[in-house]
C-alpha cells in the first residue's frame, strides 16, 4: 500500500477550503474538470439540472447518475482532512487517554480502521503488528521507528465482502473488486479480467504521464505566446508615444493656426492607439487565463502522479486522460503584428492608410471597403460658394465617382464616400464653373476584414458541424449548429454561454421571438422551445419536401420555405396553413420561385425571400402578396449569383449572404446591402480572409453583421455601417 508522510508546516488550510462555501470540505467530489468542490455545494449550484457549468471555470458539466456522488471523491483532500482532525483532536485533548493501553501518554496518531487514538509506543505497536500491517495509521510527527510509518491512504473496502479490502481492478467492468470477488461474480474469463491494482496502476500512469509531456509542451507554446503579444503591446505604446512627439514638435512650428488641428490628430492617434491594442489586450487576457488554467490542470495531474496512488490514479484516470488529451490538440494560434502607426507632416497614416488631413480637405476615418467614410471640405477664408461642391474620387482602376455634399452648421461642406474597390484612390473637390476648389490627396482604401471570426470543425462547445443560420436577440447570438442537431448561445463576442439540444432533427433555420423563447425550422417539423429547450409546441410539414428559411412575424404568424418544392408556405402560430406561394420557374414570374432558400420579415412584418437559382430578392406584404422584386445575375458588386441568408436591419436596409463567381470562375462570396426598395449601398468581400459558402446573416444594433460559415464551420462578424 503506497503512503505519504505530511508534517504540520506542509498543512495549510487554505488548501482544504470549498471555493463556493469558503468552508472546509465536507464529501469533496472532483468535477471532469479536475475542480474540487464539496458534495452539497454542488447540489445546491446545479439547483436539480443535469447539466450545469463548474463554478471555477464555467466548463460544461454533465451528471452521470441521479446525483453529484456520481463524481469521484477527492482521496488527496480527504486524508488531509483526516489529518487536519487529528491534529485538531489532539490539540483539545491533550489529556487523552491511548485507545490500546488506557495511558495518560501524549496521543500520537489514530487508526482509522480500528478507530482508535493512540501513544507513541502503541503506534509503533500498531505498525509492527503483521495482523495489523495493512491498516490505515495517521501520524501526528515524522516517527524515525522503522515499524511505524505513517500509511496516509484510506482503506477501500469490498461493499460485498465487508472485510475485504479491493485490491483488483476488472478493467472490463471498471470497477474495483477484492479477492474474493475474483473468485466470484469477476472470475476471469470472457467478461471479466481482474488484475492487481498496482499493475494497472503504472499502465495508466504511463499513458498519463505522455500527456503530461504534451500539456507542457502546449503550457510553452502559450508561454512564449504570451510573451510576444506583451512585447506587440509595449511596442505599440512606445511607438504611438514617439508619433505623438513627433506631432508635437511638428505643430510647434505652426502653433498660431493649428492648435485645433493638433488636438484633432493626437486624439486620432489616441483612437488608433486604442483600436490597435483592444484586440491583442484581449487576446493577452485570453492567453494568460488559458495557460493558468493549463498550469493548473498540469499540476494537478503531476500532484497525482507524484502521489503514487494507484487507487487515485485508478478512478482519476478517465477524467486526467480527457483533459489532457484535450491539452494536447488544443492549437494556439496568433498573427504577429503587422501595422505601426507612423506620422508625415500633413497626414497621419495608419497602414499606409490615409486617416486625417489638414484643411481645406478632410477625410475623417481609415477609409475601408464598403464602410461609410466622412469627406469635408471647408472652403479657404473669404471664400463663397454659391452652389455646393462635388466630391471626386478616382480609383486605381479608372473607376470615377462624384459624391453629392451637403452644408454643415461650420459651414463646410460634406459627402458620405463608400469606397468599392481596394487600393490607390484620388480624392478631391470640383464646382460647375470653378473647376478643382483644392489640391487632390491620395489614399488607399483597406479590405473590411473580419473583426471577430470564431469555431472550427468539431462537436465541442463552440465548434459547429455546417452551421446553417444565425439570429441575434439582444446581447446573445443564435447559432443553428445544423449536423450536432443543436443550437448554441454565445455573447456579442464570441464567448459561449450555453447549447439547447435539439432532439426532433437538424435544425436548418432559426427565430427569436420576443417573449425569449425560440422557433426551430428542424427538416419536416417547427418546434417552438424555451430557452432551456424544453418543446412548448411543433407542428409537422408533410406536404414540406425540403426545409429552408424561417421567419415569425409579430402577430406569431410563421413563414417557412420548401426549396424542392420551391414555394413559400405562411402559417397561424398553431401551424394552420393560411396560404402558399410559389411553383418553379426559371426567369423573372412574379411569386415564382426557382429554390427559395432563406426568408425573413422586417419591421412592417413584409416578407422578404431570397430566390436564389433565379438571382434575385422577392418582397411579398404581411399576407404573402407580391409587392417587388430586385436583383440580377451577373459579377458587378451589386449583383448576385446565389443570395442566400438574409435580414433587415432598424434602418430598414435589407443584408444579404451571396454565393458569387467573378469572371474567371473564381469564388467571390459576399455581404450585401440594399435599402427596403432594393437600391444597392454597399458590398463586402472581405480581401484577406475570404467568406466560404455563407449561409445565415444576422445583424447587430451596432452596426455589425454575424454571417455562418457552412464548409468552414465558423462565425465571422464584419462591421457593415
Amino acid at each position: 500500500m503506497a503512503s505519504s508522510k505530511f508534517s504540520l508546516e506542509e498543512f495549510d488550510d487554505k488548501l482544504l477550503t470549498c471555493p463556493v462555501c469558503k468552508g472546509i470540505y465536507n464529501n469533496p467530489r472532483i468535477l471532469p474538470c479536475l475542480h474540487t468542490f464539496c458534495a452539497n455545494c454542488l447540489e445546491m449550484w446545479r439547483k436539480g439540472e443535469v447539466q450545469f457549468t463548474c463554478p471555477t471555470c464555467r466548463q460544461l458539466v454533465r451528471l452521470k447518475g441521479p446525483d453529484v456522488s456520481s463524481f469521484p471523491s477527492s482521496f488527496y483532500i480527504n486524508n488531509l482532512l483526516d489529518f487536519r482532525a487529528v491534529h485538531h483532536s489532539n490539540a483539545k485533548r491533550l489529556r487523552a487517554s491511548c485507545g490500546m493501553c488506557e495511558s495518560d501518554a501524549s496521543i500520537e496518531g489514530t487508526c482509522g480502521d480500528c478507530k482508535l487514538l493512540l501513544c507513541g509506543n502503541c503506534l509503533t505497536g500498531h505498525g509492527n503488528s503483521p495482523a495489523l500491517k495493512d491498516h490505515y495509521i495517521i501520524a501526528l510527527h515524522e516517527r524515525k521507528d522503522s515499524g511505524s510509518r505513517s500509511k496516509f491512504t484510506r482503506t477501500q473496502y469490498c461493499p460485498q465482502h465487508a472485510d475485504q479490502r479491493r485490491t483488483f481492478y476488472c478493467q472490463p467492468c471498471d470497477k474495483l473488486v477484492c479477492q474474493d470477488c475474483t473468485t466470484t461474480e469477476h472470475q476471469p474469463g470472457p467478461n471479466h479480467d481482474p488484475q492487481k491494482v498496482g499493475f494497472v496502476a503504472q499502465k495508466y500512469k504511463d499513458e498519463l504521464q505522455t500527456l503530461v509531456g504534451k500539456g507542457l509542451d502546449t503550457a510553452d507554446v502559450l508561454k512564449r505566446t504570451k510573451v510576444v503579444v506583451g512585447k506587440e503591446v509595449t511596442t505599440i505604446s512606445v511607438n504611438c508615444q514617439i508619433v505623438k512627439q513627433e506631432i508635437k514638435e511638428h505643430f510647434a512650428e505652426l502653433r498660431a493656426k493649428l492648435d485645433k488641428e493638433e488636438q484633432e490628430v493626437t486624439e486620432k492617434l489616441a483612437k488608433m492607439e486604442m483600436r490597435q491594442k483592444e484586440p491583442l489586450t484581449k487576446e493577452e487576457q485570453e492567453l494568460e487565463e488559458r495557460l493558468q488554467s493549463t498550469e493548473e490542470e498540469l499540476k494537478f495531474c503531476t500532484d497525482i502522479l507524484a502521489r503514487g496512488n494507484d487507487v487515485e490514479i485508478i478512478t482519476l484516470r478517465k477524467q486526467l486522460g480527457g483533459r489532457l488529451d484535450a491539452l494536447s490538440l488544443s492549437q494556439i494560434q496568433h498573427e504577429a503584428l503587422k501595422n505601426h502607426v507612423s506620422f508625415l507632416p500633413t497626414v497621419i497614416i495608419s497602414n499606409s492608410e490615409l486617416s486625417l488631413t489638414c484643411k481645406p480637405l478632410l477625410i475623417t476615418e481609415p477609409p475601408i471597403e464598403s464602410l461609410p467614410t466622412n469627406v469635408i471640405f471647408t472652403p479657404k477664408e473669404g471664400q463663397v460658394l454659391e452652389i455646393n461642391p462635388q466630391v471626386t474620387v478616382m480609383s486605381s482602376g479608372g473607376q470615377y465617382v462624384e459624391l453629392e455634399t451637403t452644408r454643415t452648421s461650420e459651414g463646410a461642406f460634406q459627402a458620405v464616400w463608400r469606397p468599392q474597390t481596394l487600393g490607390q484612390h484620388e480624392v478631391g473637390v470640383t464646382m460647375e464653373g470653378e473647376g478643382s476648389l483644392c489640391s487632390s490627396i491620395s489614399i488607399d482604401v483597406g479590405t473590411n476584414n473580419p473583426v471577430l471570426k470564431f469555431g472550427q470543425e468539431g462537436s465541442q462547445q463552440g465548434q459547429f458541424n455546417e452551421p446553417r443560420d444565425v439570429a441575434v436577440s439582444g446581447d446573445r447570438l443564435y447559432v443553428a449548429d445544423t449536423f450536432n442537431n443543436r443550437v448554441q448561445v454565445f455573447d456579442l463576442s464570441g464567448n459561449f454561454c450555453r447549447l439547447i439540444p435539439i432532439q426532433s432533427a437538424s435544425p436548418w433555420s432559426l427565430s427569436v421571438l420576443s417573449d425569449g423563447t425560440l422557433m426551430v425550422y428542424a427538416e419536416e417539423d417547427i418546434v417552438r422551445l424555451s430557452q432551456s429547450g424544453e418543446e412548448l409546441h411543433s407542428f409537422s410539414m408533410e406536404f414540406c419536401s425540403s426545409s429552408g428559411g424561417l421567419a415569425v412575424q409579430r402577430s406569431g404568424r410563421i413563414v417557412a420555405t420548401d426549396r424542392d418544392d420551391h414555394c413559400v408556405l405562411l402559417f397561424e402560430a398553431d401551424g394552420t396553413l393560411v396560404k402558399k406561394v410559389g411553383g418553379q420557374v426559371k426567369g423573372e414570374s412574379e411569386g415564382e420561385f426557382n429554390e427559395p432558400f432563406y426568408v425573413c420579415v422586417d419591421r412592417d412584418d413584409n416578407i422578404i425571400v431570397t430566390d436564389s437559382n433565379n438571382c434575385r430578392v422577392q418582397v411579398f406584404d404581411k399576407d404573402m402578396n407580391f409587392r417587388y422584386q430586385f436583383g440580377q445575375e451577373g459579377f458587378q458588386p451589386q449583383d448576385m449569383s446565389m443570395p442566400m441568408g438574409v435580414t433587415t436591419d432598424s434602418r430598414g436596409n435589407i443584408v444579404l449572404a451571396n454565393f458569387a463567381w467573378d469572371s474567371n470562375d473564381d469564388p467571390y462570396q459576399t455581404i450585401q446591402v440594399y435599402r427596403s426598395d432594393g437600391t444597392w449601398v454597399s458590398t463586402i468581400s472581405s480581401n484577406d480572409d475570404k467568406m466560404e459558402t455563407p449561409r445565415g446573416v444576422a445583424v447587430t444594433n451596432d452596426g455589425h453583421v454575424f454571417v455562418s460559415g457552412g464548409t468552414d464551420h465558423c462565425i465571422r462578424k464584419y462591421r457593415y455601417w
